[in-house]
């Protein structure tokens, strides 16, 4: 197989394992098309022929078949979404692999990531939370410091007081 090729799907592979999202997928898949047809100069069906090769790779069919969960979803998205124009021209290639693929579903797949401000909201709730419980957690043991110094200033001053009653 081409070097070119080979790289392609070792990257590919590498990238997939982290998206959670069919958003992420499909976007990355579109710009292997614009990758493909630069590399096959403008010849298209060098290009699909490629792509179907690349999408039917060993490496890359777990993935594939984590897809082929939400196949109808794909369909829908790559038909709407803008951002994936490119992937139109190869829909029909990507569900045909994603038909011939037996479903697996092991890791929950979104149809589209939240966006970054939300994520980061989110993470910030979950921060101020372990902020506010390490503050209280410490704040206890401050006033169970104090109150073992009170307890021990009173039996100091009974002592003290028995003490002296004992000399009077």
């Amino acid at each position: 197989m081409d070097p070119w090729l080979q790289e392609k799907i070792a990257l590919l592979a590498d990238e997939f394992k982290h998206y959670r999202s069919i958003d992420s997928y499909l976007i990355k898949l579109s710009s292997l098309a614009y990758d493909l047809e630069d590399y096959c100069y403008g010849d298209v069906q060098k290009a699909r022929n490629f792509m179907e090769k690349i999408l039917k790779h060993p490496s890359l069919v777990n993935h594939m078949s984590h897809l082929s969960c939400y196949k109808d979803a794909i369909e829908a998205q790559v038909q709407r979404d803008p951002r994936i124009k490119k992937l139109r021209e190869y829909s029909d290639i990507l569900l045909s692999v994603l038909s011939e693929t037996p479903c697996r579903e092991e890791k929950g797949i979104e149809l589209s990531r939240d966006a970054t401000f939300r994520i980061e909201k989110k993470e910030e709730t979950v921060r101020s939370a372990k902020r506010k419980q390490h503050i209280l957690s410490r704040d206890i043991a401050v006033k169970i410091s104090i109150a073992i110094g009170v307890i021990l200033a009173l039996l100091a001053l009974i002592y003290a007081l028995i003490t002296i009653l004992k000399v009077i």
